[in-house]
């Protein structure tokens, strides 16, 4: 979007994927393209029962939402770049649908939208992949904000390719998330987009503040958020009782493994300590029970923990093996 550009906090919310996507039944995407700019993760499912003691049928998806402030050659330009080759819905994003969709993103009618987004369906089990096709025009958002918005807005396995004509944040792109989306018969869980909203918010504030500090990554946050979430999410499922010094502890053990610990704020912690507690206020840790295969990742995080006393123990050793040759 180009025209009235809104406040920073404003376009970060409006990112392609803070979408909550809850269908009749559990919406599941997948991965296709590759592109300059990929970050996917492999998220597994877990059932999700409805009021009805039969799952249905899972909703295939492959539409593409373009801005509607492409001219016919952009839109020619964009299309090629989300890879669309054969019969594909094609919606229109607009201005009103910013309003309707993101209603506290202030909006107008006559806002003018350029980023665009194509969403497919594949196998349940894929995980979340985020391809920006044109890196060198979406200047905001990164593909790792894209993709850790998504799991707490609630998506679970998606292939969400982004791309633009011209240069600009990359935030309309959410709109024609939503759009596709209630086309193709599904519902938006508000709670979960505003949380999903300011996340997005957070990290890439995160992400601005320390650009220019040697050892931090925006790769590094995302993996770190992410962490930390299904932590939360696997001592929910365990019944823990989630205080804010339990969350905070989570927060900067995450950190800690990504190599931030000394590179980050106490106002960057408290930030995504607060983050993190909206959420469980929200309920979304209990959702994520649902959503993702725990078990799988508790296992995860508990090899993780024992390969770092695998690391320190082996440092120390070597450390000693190093003393006593001296000696020699």
């Amino acid at each position: 979007m180009k025209k009235n550009q809104p406040k920073t906090w404003t376009l970060l919310a409006t990112t392609l994927i803070a979408s909550q996507v809850l269908l009749s039944t559990p919406l599941a995407f997948a991965q296709d393209s590759t592109t300059s700019e990929t970050v996917a993760t492999t998220s597994t499912t877990n059932q999700e029962t409805s009021q009805s003691t039969d799952q249905a049928e899972k909703i295939q998806v492959n539409a593409v939402a373009l801005g509607n402030a492409l001219t016919k050659e952009q839109q020619d330009y964009t299309l090629n770049k989300l890879g669309i080759k054969g019969e594909t819905p094609i919606y229109t994003t607009n201005g009103t649908d910013l309003m309707n969709y993101i209603p506290d993103g202030g909006f107008n009618q006559e806002w003018a939208v350029y980023s665009s987004v194509r969403m497919q369906t594949l196998a349940e089990g894929k995980g979340i992949n985020v391809d920006i096709a044109t890196p060198e025009n979406i200047t905001k958002i990164t593909a790792a904000q894209y993709q850790n918005a998504a799991l707490t807005a609630g998506i679970t396995d998606a292939q969400l390719t982004i791309a633009s004509a011209v240069p600009i944040d990359g935030s309309g792109a959410l709109a024609g998330v939503y759009k596709i989306v209630e086309e193709s018969g599904g519902i938006i869980n508000k709670d979960r987009v505003e949380v999903a909203q300011d996340e997005m918010n957070v990290l890439s504030s995160i992400t601005e503040e320390n650009k220019d500090k040697e050892g931090y990554s925006d790769e590094a946050l995302n993996a770190a958020q992410e962490q930390a979430k299904a932590e939360l999410a696997t001592k929910t499922k365990d019944g823990q009782k989630l205080t804010k010094e339990e969350i905070q502890q989570t927060v900067e053990t995450a950190l800690k493994d990504h190599g931030l610990a000394d590179i980050m704020t106490t106002d960057q912690v408290s930030e995504l300590t607060s983050l993190m507690s909206d959420m469980k206020d929200k309920n979304i840790f209990e959702d994520f029970v649902n959503e993702l295969d725990l078990t799988e990742t508790k296992k995860q995080i508990e090899e993780k923990s024992k390969g770092l006393w695998v690391q320190i123990k082996n440092f120390f050793s070597g450390l000693w093996d190093s003393i006593t040759s001296m000696f020699e």
